[in-house]
């Protein structure tokens, strides 16, 4: 047998299959592309990744495009409203912003380059052709693909609580912002939400803006509007949904970097049953987009892949059998990791409860809360147990209000 056979070079895949290589496991990756066609491509997200993402990948050596000007220490909250909400917080570790046309073939030329295989298949491959490789190896793990993600991993309807997506996503390169290394997150509500963050590309840093539009409100419309024409689209937008990041931008130098530039598309949020049993008795274990599709409204995606990742490499180095028992034990233990992520963003693709609410509004006059609120997103299982306990928040604004007191 040759090793462990992994399916898609997206960040869980390459991640697992750089962190068994470390762990002397063989593995084979197989991928659709090749790294220079990913390079070539269009753009596939903008996903930032955090401080804890960033020790794993500087702990196998893959540490690439730190770029200073996409390391982003602290967020921006703005709530639109009468009155409206803002306030700025720490990230603790910084966030890293980086083109995955450059990030991820720079993670195949580490694995290639250190002895890894890589089949590219050119196609997203199917159950059967998942069940084929199976045969040459001890394991098989899915982190990607189209077309056999329903046929091995159904729907898990307990874990899935949208049939239909939640928001109408547009992503975009763009010039014309004034340079920060800030990342700033908009909230309009019945419109959706607006990000921008810079990001460090072919092109260097620029600006990689994110519109999640609620179908049906008024932001829909940039869903549908082609690249040459979005610029003019967003400015509008901007003032009326975010207008802090709308003074930031320079309207006759504001530009989408090209037509590869963009990317539009509708996520239904959905877990995957994780293990699928194939017809020659071994299984396929699922990770990454394979097995949770979160919306990227808490930039969870990256960071939950890597996490998870690093989970299975652990628990497949340990050794086999790869049987039924191990993929149920496995996936179990990346559930701790990805149940915190799903339901709070989940959550956060509903209109905010009246504790969050609370949450925000005293971030927005108390600096210690402010920099609480912006921490979450490096810690999603703090998050969850704090903005799933309207006690806990409670505790915190009182906790807040006696130290101000004590203070006068």
């Amino acid at each position: 047998m040759a090793g462990i056979g992994i399916v898609g070079a997206g960040i869980s895949g390459l991640t697992l299959a750089l962190r068994l290589q470390q762990l002397g496991v063989e593995t084979t990756l197989y991928c659709e592309s090749d790294a220079e066609s990913v390079r070539k491509g269009r753009l596939p997200n903008t996903v930032g990744r955090s401080g804890h993402t960033a020790a794993r990948e500087r702990e196998l050596g893959s540490e690439h495009f730190r770029d200073p000007g996409s390391l982003l220490g602290y967020a921006t909250l703005s709530i639109a409203g009468d009155p409206p909400v803002e306030f700025t917080g720490s990230f603790g570790e910084p966030f890293h912003v980086a083109d995955f046309r450059l990030l991820l073939p720079a993670f195949m030329d580490d694995f290639a380059v250190r002895g890894g295989e890589i089949v590219v298949t050119g196609t997203a491959p199917d159950a059967a052709q998942v069940e084929r490789w199976s045969r040459g190896h001890e394991l098989m793990v899915v982190a990607s693909g189209r077309r056999s993600l329903t046929e091995l991993f159904p729907r898990d309807p307990g874990r899935s609580p949208y049939d239909r997506p939640q928001r109408l996503v547009t992503a975009a390169l763009c010039r014309g912002f004034a340079s920060e290394t800030l990342f700033r997150y908009n909230i309009s509500g019945g419109a959706g939400e607006i990000f921008r963050a810079p990001i460090v590309t072919r092109e260097g840093v620029v600006s990689a803006v994110l519109v999640e539009a609620v179908p049906g409100g008024p932001l829909e419309p940039i869903y549908r509007t082609p690249w040459d024409e979005l610029p003019a689209a967003l400015l509008p937008a901007f003032r009326e949904h975010a207008p802090r990041l709308a003074e930031l931008v320079e309207p006759a130098e504001f530009e989408m970097l090209g037509p590869d530039d963009l990317l539009q598309g509708a996520i239904t949020p959905m877990v995957r049953r994780p293990v699928a049993q194939l017809p020659d008795g071994k299984i396929a274990l699922a990770i990454g987009d394979a097995w949770i599709t979160n919306d990227p409204i808490t930039g969870q995606g990256a960071n939950l892949g890597s996490r998870c990742a690093w989970i299975a490499a652990e628990a497949i180095a340990a050794g086999g059998p790869y049987d039924a028992a191990f993929g149920r034990t496995t996936a179990e233990r990346m559930w701790e990791a990805g149940a915190p992520v799903t339901d709070w963003t989940n959550a956060f693709l509903r209109p905010p409860a009246v504790h969050v609410m609370s949450l925000l509004m005293t971030a927005g006059t108390r600096q210690d809360v402010a920099d609480l609120v912006v921490s979450l997103f490096s810690d999603p299982a703090h998050a969850w147990g704090l903005l799933s306990s309207p006690e806990e928040v409670a505790r915190i604004i009182d906790d807040e209000e006696r130290r101000a007191y004590d203070r006068v």
